[in-house]
């Protein structure tokens, strides 16, 4: 999946010369963000039953998507 990180990934690569330390900043960027995350989701995932887990993600996606549309609707003026 596509995300700014690409594309920040891109802009550095093409602005500098060394493309290797790029990859390897970027990687280990990545790494630094993702493995956090990915610890607590193991955590939860033995501690937390499945059913609640999904609820919880689906409770969280919906309020971001209620964000987000709250947002498109300031930007376009309906708010």
């Amino acid at each position: 999946m596509g995300d700014k990180t690409q594309i920040a990934t891109v802009m550095l690569a093409a602005q500098y010369s060394y493309l290797w330390l790029v990859i390897l900043g970027t990687t280990v960027g990545m790494l630094l963000a993702n493995v956090p995350v990915v610890l607590a989701g193991n955590f939860a995932a033995e501690k937390l039953p499945l059913t609640l887990i999904r609820r919880l993600a689906a409770c969280a996606f919906f309020v971001l998507a209620l964000v987000a549309v709250y947002k498109a609707m300031q930007v376009s003026g309906w708010v």
